[in-house]
């Protein structure tokens, strides 16, 4: 066990918790068509695998510093750029960016010195690797701001990042073999509204990875994973093994392949979400369902 179960697993009912979730299409908040979704926790899509994750007070963003596209992977639409350049709608408020690893279709610099530059309280935290591709686009920024920080969490030993209303465990998962090994990649566990909630970045399909990391002995409601984490083989398994009892958001989906993969998804895990437009929110939540939904 590399981190402690941050919900406690000797408490009576651990694994067999409640667990409710909904979606709401992006479309219906940008015509004010209803209100923002009440729950424990929200997760709003960004672009690709980026989200935002909050529970209506603390808002962190996870490889959401992701504008334009990026050989087969989608950027943010047209209607909702203006929204990042101006730290309005799912971008205002920010307490907290997270990047898993350097991929552009992760995070790209450019944008992100611009985001974090123009934002007063916004904190950023990742990778030498990542904070050395940021170093290219804003240096004197990202080596002199107080609100940023690189860490290199070993296995066994993760970081833990601590916020009024939240807190983040950070630690290593494999981003692969060969050409892939030298990737850092990091899990982030975060921890809101009660609720946990796990982004794996761009994890390999390695499950003596997730074992090393400890995530067959801790708590989690919500997985988000790549879309390839349900295809038949080793990453079926991984979430059969590790996150039987979560619940599931696929992510990481091209969009010239997202109506193959809904289509397969629905069939083969149906209770899997996919938020497929930007914007688009999934609602989860421990205490009874609000009325109505």
């Amino acid at each position: 066990m590399q981190f402690k179960d941050p919900m406690g697993t000797d408490r009576p009912g651990f694994r067999t918790r409640m667990l409710w979730q909904y979606v709401l299409p992006a479309a219906l908040l940008l015509w004010g068509f209803t209100s923002p979704l009440q729950a424990d926790i929200t997760l709003t899509q960004l672009a690709n695998a980026g989200i935002l994750v909050s529970d209506g007070e603390t808002r962190i963003i996870i490889d959401g510093m992701v504008v334009e596209p990026y050989a087969v992977y989608g950027g943010l639409p047209s209607d909702v750029i203006p929204m990042f350049e101006q730290l309005s709608g799912p971008f205002a408020d920010i307490d907290l960016v997270l990047v898993s690893h350097r991929h552009h279709e992760h995070n790209q610099p450019r944008y992100a010195c611009r985001f974090l530059q123009q934002s007063l309280v916004t904190r950023f935290v990742s990778s030498p690797q990542v904070n050395g591709l940021m170093r290219e686009k804003c240096r004197t920024f990202m080596t002199s701001s107080p609100r940023v920080q690189e860490i290199n969490p070993p296995y066994g030993e993760p970081h833990i990042i601590e916020l009024p209303g939240a807190r983040v465990t950070v630690f290593p998962l494999s981003h692969g073999a060969r050409k892939y090994a030298g990737i850092q990649n990091f899990g982030q566990l975060v921890e809101m509204g009660g609720m946990t909630v796990l982004h794996i970045g761009d994890a390999a399909m390695n499950p003596e990875d997730f074992a090393r990391a400890g995530l067959d002995q801790i708590k989690i409601d919500v997985v988000v994973a790549s879309f390839r984490f349900f295809q038949p083989g080793p990453g079926s398994e991984i979430m059969t093994r590790f996150f039987s009892n979560s619940g599931k958001v696929a992510m990481h989906i091209p969009p010239g392949e997202m109506d193959e993969v809904r289509a397969y998804m629905s069939e083969q895990f149906p209770r899997v979400i996919i938020l497929k437009d930007t914007l688009d929110q999934a609602a989860f939540g421990l205490t009874p369902q609000p009325a109505g939904k």
